[in-house]
C-alpha cells in the first residue's frame, strides 16, 4: 500500500459510498429489500448501484 497525501487526490473522481443498511432506513426500504441488497452489493455501495438494483413494485395502471 502506497502513501498518498489528501491534497493532491483528485476529488472529481471521488463518489459517496453508503452503508446499505443506512440508505434502506433512511428511503423507507422494508427489511426484506434490504437483506437482498446486501447479499447482492455487500454492506458498502454507491447510491448510483443503489438505485439500480432495489426492486420497485409495478405502479397499476387504469
Amino acid at each position: 500500500m502506497r502513501h498518498a497525501e489528501i491534497g493532491k487526490l483528485d476529488k472529481s473522481q471521488a463518489t459517496h459510498v453508503w452503508d446499505v443498511a443506512e440508505y434502506c432506513r433512511r428511503t423507507g426500504i422494508n427489511k426484506a429489500e434490504e437483506r437482498r441488497l446486501i447479499r447482492v452489493l455487500g454492506r458498502f455501495a454507491s447510491s448510483h448501484e443503489l438505485q439500480m438494483n432495489i426492486v420497485r413494485p409495478q405502479t397499476r395502471i387504469r
